[in-house]
């Protein structure tokens, strides 16, 4: 699978304020029992030769998962999907209760990196895809300011909404990112 190995992050803690966190794809024993997705199983199920799963780490424990999936056409891949992405839940919910920030935005920024140097975007110039639940709607609208392309069903009986970003949009949102928090630094030689 692709990825582009590890990365220094800049993160804000809400006990000790700026620090270092640590984006590398991640490995079986970092898949948590008490998150909301059953990491385990999309761990089990995830086949590697196409996916792969990252992690946020801060202080030797993990703070966010991601999986994505490169869609392979001939010639090369023309879309990454980001198909889970969860924060680890003592740091979920409002921004006020977040114990450690941005999380869901350096998984995305990996996963948009990604796209950018491995796919085309195909006729429609959709880099990326991403399947929502109807509570994280507004997050990736308003604060990751992907574009909204219609509902979806995620599972039997689970509706979701799918956002893309066209190449343009991934790479300002990698700009803005970088901006606000600093250029990750790459960790491997």
């Amino acid at each position: 699978m692709v990825d582009i190995g590890s990365y220094q992050v800049q993160i804000r803690t809400k006990t000790d304020g700026e620090q270092e966190a640590i984006l590398s794809p991640a490995t079986a024993v970092d898949m948590p029992i008490n998150w909301t997705c059953s990491w385990p199983d999309i761990w089990q199920n995830t086949e590697f030769d196409l996916e792969n799963i990252i992690k946020l780490e801060y202080q030797q424990q993990v703070w966010g998962l991601m999986r994505y999936t490169l869609y392979p056409y001939p010639g090369s891949p023309e879309t990454l999907e980001i198909e889970n992405l969860e924060a680890n839940p003592a740091s979920a919910g409002t921004k006020s209760n977040r114990l450690i920030e941005p999380i869901g935005k350096w998984l995305v920024w990996y996963a948009t990196q990604i796209g950018l140097r491995y796919c085309s975007g195909g006729v429609s110039d959709t880099l990326i895809l991403l399947k929502s639940l109807d509570s994280a709607f507004d997050y990736y609208r308003d604060t990751i300011e992907m574009d909204y392309v219609g509902a979806t069903n995620l599972a039997p009986g689970e509706d979701g909404y799918v956002f893309k970003f066209s190449r343009e949009q991934a790479a300002d949102f990698c700009r803005r990112q970088e901006q606000e928090w600093r250029s990750p630094i790459p960790l491997d030689p």
